[in-house]
């Protein structure tokens, strides 16, 4: 789901004919790059052989050092800046807003959403001869939700990326570069990808433990039970989150399925869990990525889950625990929940009952082994590494 064409997905046999071909430039040019630079350069190659109008480039982490930002947008948007990867992009919200900024090209305009600090961003776009606009000022009448005109703060990040793609839109056509009228767009925000406060139904069966997504077309069992799933995996989004289960679900109780990435700040969004579930609403658990959290590096970071939350050391796979919460859910008339970090839910759909294109066993496993795994890595930090073999990559995969 990497990159999509009209909401497509790349199909197998279109990555195998052009993976190669970037395989090769890497070999030939010794680059040693990451799994997100080839994936990246994966996209750029296919897009172009697809001969799309336009792509909505998403950066992988930060913008200045990002191996997206080769490219000179139309428009450079910017959506919401958080304390996350800070690490990487800086320890305040100014410092990441500069590196968030550095997508932003010479003479073309940004458009930044309410929780951005719109002075420095500003600045910066004021130095590149860029026009600076605001959501708020682009969609001044907006009504989808009950925001604060000053924009100090977001109710509802839905509401918020809808109102930020309304108004790259409406800036857009302005342009003179879509040709695209409001009923278009109204149309079009409407729609959500999976996993954005996703609500489906899902049936358990109470003689067999069959699960089907009644959503998904499956047949309808004897218990239903209320589902969301959410790809909120920082501090900020958790916040958002759990408000907005409560304004949805205020007189239900919720149980929730979650896990992160290592390098998230894991106390303070079990803090916000906290908010609206004990420890024995909790399940733990741990996807197939190099970057994700162990189930003991969770408990060490909120030790009181130790008691009560629910984890198996021998099996933390997504999908026991899935089903495990789903049927205490629906025993218990619960609203499950499914959250934490976006590596999960491709399992926790397939878990659920949904046919759900995801990732091999071997490259969840690997993906970004001997590739400096992650965008996280801006720079070649072992130069004197020797140069990296995709063959002799390829032959130790073969004979594994």
């Amino acid at each position: 789901e990497r990159m999509q064409v009209n909401f497509e997905p790349i199909s197998e046999s279109e990555v195998e004919e052009l993976l190669p071909e970037i395989f090769r430039v890497c070999e030939e040019r010794e680059i040693r790059a990451t799994f997100f630079e080839i994936t990246t350069a994966l996209a750029f190659r296919y897009f172009s052989k697809q001969k799309v109008d336009a792509i909505v480039l998403e950066v992988g982490l930060g913008g200045r050092l990002d191996s997206t930002n080769i490219v000179t947008p139309t428009l450079s948007i910017i959506t919401s800046i958080g304390l996350e990867h800070t690490r990487i992009l800086g320890d305040t919200i100014e410092e990441i807003a500069v590196e968030k900024a550095g997508i932003i090209k010479e003479g073309k305009p940004v458009v930044a959403g309410p929780c951005v600090p719109h002075d420095v961003v500003r600045n910066i776009a004021r130095e590149r001869g860029a026009d600076f606009y605001t959501s708020g000022e682009l969609t001044p009448k907006w009504s989808k939700d009950a925001e604060d005109d000053n924009e100090s703060s977001a109710v509802d990040f839905d509401a918020e990326n809808s109102r930020v793609a309304t108004a790259a839109l409406k800036l857009l056509k302005q342009m003179n570069e879509v040709d695209i009228e409001m009923e278009h767009i109204e149309k079009g925000i409407v729609s959500r990808p999976p996993c954005r406060f996703e609500q489906t139904r899902v049936s358990v069966s109470s003689t067999n433990d069959e699960i089907e997504s009644c959503s998904g077309g499956g047949n309808v069992g004897d218990i239903e039970v209320e589902v969301v799933l959410d790809v909120a995996h920082n501090p900020s989004a958790l916040k958002q989150l759990v408000s907005k289960l409560e304004m949805n679900y205020p007189n239900k109780a919720k149980r929730i399925v979650i896990g992160f990435s290592r390098d998230k700040d894991i106390k303070k969004c079990i803090e916000y869990v906290f908010t609206v579930v004990k420890s024995s609403g909790i399940h733990l658990v741990q996807a197939a990525h190099p970057r994700a959290a162990t189930i003991k590096q969770i408990m060490e970071a909120m030790p009181s889950l130790m008691e009560g939350a629910h984890r198996d050391d021998s099996d933390c796979s997504i999908t026991t625990q899935v089903h495990k919460a789903l049927n205490l859910a629906a025993e218990q008339g619960e609203v499950l929940v499914v959250c934490g970090s976006v590596f999960l839910m491709a399992e926790a759909r397939e878990a659920l009952g949904y046919e759900e294109a995801r990732d091999s066993d071997y490259i969840s496993e690997v993906a970004g082994v001997n590739l400096r795994h992650g965008q996280e890595h801006f720079a070649d930090t072992n130069p004197c590494a020797p140069p990296f073999s995709w063959d002799e990559h390829l032959k130790l995969k073969n004979n594994s």
